[in-house]
């Protein structure tokens, strides 16, 4: 018999998490059964449970790529141009960039199911707070830099990091709930916010 490769084990994952994310999107993650993930994902109920033992690894699996998803626009608003973007301008990037995922993935939805699941799950909220964590350093260097020309001078760069990152969720949230036409104008109120 041959052997299945890596890149077939991480492809048959990624489509029972993306069956997975549907479903949760659609009826939240305790009123999806795992009868529902097969149907949707296609998969026998072995195939599945080859990869995620129960729904609580599913749930974890969905919100740790979800967590990805957002920092991962968050580093790339943070390194594109030259260094000299203020802090309105790569905050504007993140949420244009967060907007466009949500139209593809429902990364606002899942970002408010995860949450709150947090609250319950241990590791959940672990992952969150280490996203979170990792998320604040990046802007805090960002902070230091304005800092460093004379702007900010009265807070720990760290503390303002928190603040302005604490816009996301916000952001989030209305995306969830009023849609991409509700926060259209997000990203020029952040630039108004922060011109520099």
């Amino acid at each position: 018999m041959p052997r299945v490769s890596r890149q077939y084990k991480d492809d048959q994952r990624a489509e029972i998490l993306a069956a997975a994310r549907r479903c949760f999107v659609r009826n939240g993650f305790h009123r999806t059964s795992m009868q529902d993930v097969f149907t949707e994902a296609g998969k026998s109920a072995g195939a599945v449970y080859r990869y995620f033992p129960k729904k609580e690894d599913l749930i974890v699996g969905v919100a740790a790529q979800n967590l990805d998803d957002v920092a991962e626009v968050l580093s790339t608003a943070l390194a594109r141009g030259d260094g000299e973007r203020g802090v309105g301008q790569v905050l504007a990037e993140l949420l244009t960039a967060v907007t466009e995922r949500h139209r593809d993935r429902q990364l606002a939805a899942m970002a408010l199911m995860v949450w709150s699941e947090a609250l319950r799950n241990p590791e959940l909220a672990r992952r969150l707070e280490a996203a979170a964590t990792a998320m604040s350093e990046d802007v805090a260097a960002l902070v230091r830099a304005r800092q460093r020309d004379g702007a900010w001078a009265g807070a720990p760069a760290d503390a303002l990091a928190q603040v302005i990152l604490s816009i996301l969720p916000g952001f989030l949230f209305n995306l969830a709930l009023l849609g991409p036409r509700g926060v259209a104008g997000f990203p020029d109120a952040v630039r108004t916010l922060w011109p520099d």
